[in-house]
């Protein structure tokens, strides 16, 4: 076990305060034991001295009395003595000095059985309790002096003398068995202490360990806590930052790999309509169309692939100043159904070619919305464009526009081949394509929905996509009517 462990350190803590309190409380459970114990004995002694103050108002023989105070004084193994009210000893059974002693010594102050001011008290009626040496048995005692109320008795009070010393034994008895029981409860709270520092450090050394697997690289590892407190939580928290890390670690080990597949997309999308336009380029230069028409479709292919070109750049600088905050857009009131008006007309050529049954349902209530018209527009052309690209022949793409409470709804659905389940969370992500193997003519650059998100958002709407695969898509747009 190491000293500098928590272990030790929660053990050598948990065992000097274990240590204190014990040593603490032992020695005020001896110290309030003494004063109950002294208290009951004297207590006893008073009521022994009320009884003997009864004998003598009733016994007539004073032999008879002198042999009942010898009986007690044998029972309590002290001295009782009889005194008048002139501080005359009238009788003395017990230890000590005899009668006679008492007699011949009552008018020695150094002889008295009790101090002159414990005197003065007894006879102005006060009862006395004293406990200390006494020079007149030269020995510790317990002195109780009850006093005699009645005027006309001839007596003045009962003296009663205990020994100190078995009282002193048995208190030393009952201390030995409080110091024993205190050093038993130390020890075993300190084995205790021992054992719980382990459990309670058991899941700080797990936690550790966790955290440097983390520095390593590692985040599958958790700890296992089964208690409900600081700790428990201090587990958890680590727990789900673990969680959280591999959780970000995995988002960013996919989204490097979408950049690096952009690269190589972008790279293709860019060779491809570059090598057409050289291709056709050379061809024009070598005089190779045969005629003129064939001469325009070699213009006009080129011409294709330059719009190519450049919405791809278009859309790559459009995605950078948003993400950057540069694109500040020119806002005003427009009415969506004009937009969508002239996308049916947009989109025919497609859907004639496709055989797609494109329909539009546009609620006549439908407010101004105050955004950008464009930009707007360049939404619903995305993601029409998308519906049509991904739904086969014979497929339904619908276009709905209604409102609900203070917004303006816009949904895109269609019967297409849909989006895994996996895939879901990572659309929005720019460079990111579901379908990695399209080809040019239903690929795209996995721009298109990072770009409508943003602009969605930039209007402080906000867009939500549900889609199952073989059963289609549905996108839907949620933006505020009178911001």
């Amino acid at each position: 076990m190491k000293f500098n462990s928590i272990v030790t350190k929660l053990w050598i803590i948990i065992s000097v305060l274990t240590l204190l309190v014990m040593g603490i409380s032992g020695a005020i459970q001896t110290s309030f034991i003494e004063k109950i114990y002294y208290h009951q004995q004297s207590q006893q002694l008073v009521a022994i001295g009320k009884k003997i103050i009864n004998l003598t108002q009733i016994a007539d023989n004073p032999e008879l009395l002198d042999s009942k105070l010898d009986t007690i004084s044998n029972i309590i193994d002290g001295n009782i003595m009889i005194i008048d009210k002139k501080n005359i000893v009238q009788s003395c059974e017990g230890w000590g000095k005899s009668a006679k002693d008492l007699l011949m010594d009552a008018n020695n102050p150094h002889h008295s059985p009790l101090t002159e001011k414990d005197m003065e008290k007894l006879f102005q009626g006060e009862m006395v309790i004293h406990k200390g040496r006494n020079d007149y048995f030269d020995t510790d005692v317990l002195s109780v002096a009850v006093p005699v109320d009645d005027t006309e008795s001839r007596i003045g009070a009962v003296i009663i003398h205990a020994p100190l010393n078995p009282l002193a034994g048995q208190l030393a008895t009952l201390k030995i068995i409080t110091v024993y029981t205190g050093v038993g409860g130390i020890v075993l709270a300190t084995i205790l202490s021992l054992l719980f520092s382990k459990r309670i450090s058991q899941p700080l050394l797990d936690m550790s360990k966790t955290a440097l697997a983390m520095a390593s690289g590692d985040f599958s590892r958790r700890v296992t806590v089964k208690s409900n407190d600081e700790i428990s939580l201090l587990a958890n928290s680590l727990n789900t930052l673990s969680a959280q890390l591999q959780e970000k670690l995995a988002q960013l080990e996919r989204l490097d790999r979408t950049r690096r597949e952009f690269v190589t997309n972008l790279s293709h999308e860019m060779k491809t309509p570059l090598s057409i336009i050289q291709a056709f380029t050379e061809a024009l230069q070598d005089n190779l169309a045969v005629d003129e028409n064939e001469k325009k479709q070699y213009l006009n292919n080129i011409s294709e692939e330059v719009q190519r070109l450049r919405r791809l750049v278009t859309e790559v600088l459009d995605l950078k100043k948003m993400e950057e905050g540069y694109d500040d857009f020119e806002k005003e009131y427009v009415d969506l159904r004009v937009i969508a008006e002239s996308l049916q007309s947009k989109f025919c050529t497609l859907v004639e070619e496709k055989g797609i049954d494109l329909s539009f349902k546009i609620d006549k209530r439908i407010p101004l919305v105050f955004c950008n018209k464009d930009r707007i527009k360049q939404v619903l052309i995305n993601l029409i464009d998308n519906a049509l690209r991904h739904t086969p022949g014979g497929g339904q793409v619908l276009v709905t526009i209604s409102t609900k409470a203070n917004n303006v709804l816009i949904e895109v659905r269609d019967t297409g081949e849909g989006i895994p389940k996996d895939d879901l969370p990572m659309i929005w992500e720019r460079f990111y394509k579901v379908d990695k193997s399209r080809t040019r003519v239903t690929g795209g650059t996995g721009l298109g929905l990072a770009i409508v998100k943003r602009i969605v958002e930039a209007h402080g709407g906000c867009i939500e996509v549900q889609s199952k695969p073989g059963e289609g898509t549905v996108f839907t747009i949620i933006i505020p009517c009178d911001k």
